[in-house]
C-alpha cells in the first residue's frame, strides 16, 4: 500500500495521498486509520497534516468509496 516508493515527486496534499493509497480498496473494505497514518507519516513526510486532520480525511474518503473505518490510532 504504498505510492511513494515509485513517485518521482511527492503527491500534492493529503487528499491525494490517501486516495492514491486506497485506490485498491473495494466496497465494504475496512481502512486502519492507524495504518493509513502511519502510512503517510513514513511515505510522504512532506505533509503538514496533523493526526486529527488526516483522521478527517480518511473517514470521508473511506465513506465516498463505501469502505468501514476501523479507529484504531489510539491503540
Amino acid at each position: 500500500m504504498s505510492i511513494a516508493r515509485w513517485a518521482t515527486r511527492p503527491v500534492g496534499s493529503a487528499r491525494e495521498f490517501l486516495a492514491l493509497e486506497l485506490r485498491n480498496a473495494r466496497y465494504g473494505d475496512i481502512v486502519s486509520v492507524k495504518a493509513a497514518i502511519e502510512a503517510a507519516r513514513k511515505d510522504a513526510p512532506y505533509l503538514q497534516d496533523t493526526d486529527d486532520e488526516l483522521t478527517k480525511k480518511i473517514v470521508d474518503l473511506a465513506r465516498e468509496l463505501g469502505l468501514a473505518v476501523l479507529f484504531d490510532s489510539r491503540d
